[in-house]
């Protein structure tokens, strides 16, 4: 495994800041996170922009072989999934000019929760959808990698993908080959499921993940022992299945909270962290 962090660390800055930043941290691994992809997408000339991210990154030594796609309800209505579904595609492509292997991207669900027939309607939609976007990806030798969520907290509404079983019919029925899973450790861990068992279970088909840490009562993006999740279980669940790709820091709350002056030095702590999870479970 290879230490990884989302470059939301610094989401008050532009892309290209936030990557320079964090790369003076030490840091030579990152996911782009879906605000600073808006922001390179939100500019005149978006592809020259793309390819200059893409110069800086390599002039620093710097992968970016994963990307958080755009935060909207593919089972939602009308006119803003087409704009998300849209944004979504274009996202790929900018995504492939950086290198980008792995595109992270949410099941949906509906508002009201899913169950009998509205379950069936879930499941159809999330197929047709993460099949659409995965011919889209395939183009430029990308994965999907479908995220595991989380049942809603304020009223304990069923969200589709937050279960085993949801990610595995999810795999077993989109009908394309460049479909895996982003296991998100904050959100396993809010659900309450067993990670060891949970990542054993899935095995192979996590090609990515989100590392953080919560205390269960909310999504917290906080850093690795700063919550209450087993990392000794994480990790050796992860090496138990093989997994060899990023170990992806997704701790926008811890870091958020640390003024601009002197987050280079906590995301240098981070590093340290990482890598002694990697090398010591």
């Amino acid at each position: 495994m290879t230490p990884s962090i989302w470059t939301d660390s610094f989401v008050e800055l532009q892309p290209e800041d936030a990557i320079r930043r964090i790369a003076g941290a030490g840091w030579r691994v990152m996911e782009l996170a879906c605000k600073h992809c808006k922001d390179a997408d939100g500019r005149q000339q978006p592809e020259a922009e793309f390819k200059n991210i893409r110069k800086i990154a390599d002039d620093l030594g710097v992968r970016i072989p994963q990307m958080h796609g755009p935060m909207f309800n593919i089972c939602g209505d009308g006119d803003a999934v087409e704009k998300g579904l849209a944004e979504t595609i274009r996202f790929i492509g900018w995504g492939a000019i950086l290198g980008v292997k792995f595109f992270v991207f949410h099941p949906g669900s509906l508002p009201s929760g899913e169950s009998g027939d509205a379950l069936d309607t879930v499941r159809k939609r999330n197929a047709e959808v993460i099949h659409r976007l995965a011919e889209e990806a395939a183009k430029y030798g990308m994965i999907i990698a479908v995220e595991n969520t989380m049942d809603s907290l304020k009223d304990g509404r069923r969200t589709f993908g937050a279960t085993v079983p949801d990610l595995l019919w999810i795999l077993e029925n989109v009908g394309a080959e460049n479909v895996g899973l982003c296991w998100d450790t904050g959100h396993a861990h809010v659900q309450q499921l067993d990670q060891m068992k949970s990542i054993t279970s899935l095995g192979k088909h996590i090609v990515a993940t989100h590392i953080a840490d919560n205390d269960t009562t909310r999504d917290q993006h906080l850093l690795p022992f700063e919550g209450s999740i087993d990392w000794q279980a994480v990790v050796r669940a992860l090496k138990r299945i093989g997994f060899e790709g990023g170990f992806n820091l997704e701790v926008g709350g811890a870091m958020h909270r640390v003024p601009i002056e002197v987050r280079e030095a906590k995301l240098r702590y981070a590093l340290e962290l990482a890598k002694h999870l990697i090398e010591t479970f």
